[in-house]
């Protein structure tokens, strides 16, 4: 699970909407190459979307989706990989701290 220190309303909603039973998640697209991005497996949310290389994405999704990665190569999709949103799940942290020049 990755941890990271969060400063949005997505984080937010996360944390204080207890009706929501959806997980924050995060994918970073680590390849030279575009990626395209799907959530499947995923009743309430839609997601579909071109990353570029480097490029980052957080998302909400159910506990039991999964992202579907296909990384095109010269221009052709390659075979799709799966992986389990609860995998890519962020950890909300009730706390912040800051370092000083950020926070001034």
């Amino acid at each position: 699970m990755a941890k990271m220190l969060l400063n949005s309303t997505l984080e937010e909603q996360v944390k204080n909407d207890h009706a929501f039973p959806h997980i924050l998640c995060f994918h970073s697209n680590s390849t030279p190459y575009l990626q395209i991005i799907k959530l499947i497996n995923c009743k309430d949310f839609e997601l579909e979307r071109v990353l570029f290389p480097q490029e980052r994405l957080m998302f909400t999704a159910a506990p039991e989706a999964q992202l579907e990665i296909t990384t095109c190569q010269n221009g052709f999709p390659g075979r799709p990989e799966r992986i389990s949103c609860d995998r890519l799940q962020v950890q909300v942290s009730e706390s912040r701290s800051y370092p000083q020049s950020i926070a001034s």
